[in-house]
């Protein structure tokens, strides 16, 4: 039985909140992806695009196959993860996919893009990235979890889903 969840998504979505949330409720280790690069590069990751996405992808690549290796974690994507899918092969071996999925209307209405190399030119490449990467979110998740209610109420829904279906204990 597999015993990591990964949030996938798109930027903004809430992976990150919503994994330490259920992460500190399970008390199951977290590990947000692009923390981990910037980690293992010593390079944020705007640091890491200025050489170019692909530069940038390896490094993601790299990481899924090490975090793979890791024990039980709930960890949180980038929200390219997806475009690679020896990252969602490598991913899937020993993890359940959760895919966090937030309405565009709303990660349009919130996403820091400063912080983003990818949406640096606002709200037409949100819209872009997001047609692009939708239905890859939904064919490699293994559960779907909707991002528009109180954050509560998905937090208790994920951990569920997690007791249900992963060996976490």
């Amino acid at each position: 039985m597999k015993n990591k969840v990964v949030f996938i998504g798109m930027p903004g979505c809430g992976k990150s909140t919503i994994g330490r949330l259920v992460s500190e409720e399970l008390k199951i280790n977290f590990i947000d992806m692009d923390n981990y690069i910037e980690n293992m590069t010593s390079k944020t990751i705007p640091e890491l695009f200025e050489h170019g996405e692909n530069y940038f992808r390896d490094f993601e690549s790299l990481a899924c196959r090490e975090l793979a290796k890791e024990g039980k974690a709930i960890i949180s994507s980038g929200g390219g993860v997806v475009k690679r899918k020896e990252n969602i092969d490598i991913l899937k071996e020993e993890s359940f996919i959760i895919f966090i999925d937030r309405p565009l209307e709303e990660l349009l209405g919130d996403v820091d893009i400063s912080k983003r190399p990818l949406l640096k030119e606002g709200r037409e490449k949100i819209i872009k990235l997001y047609e692009e990467r939708y239905e890859l979110y939904r064919l490699c998740a293994d559960k779907i979890i909707r991002n528009d209610r109180e954050i509560g109420n998905i937090v208790n829904e994920i951990k569920e889903v997690i007791l249900d279906n992963l060996e976490m204990n």
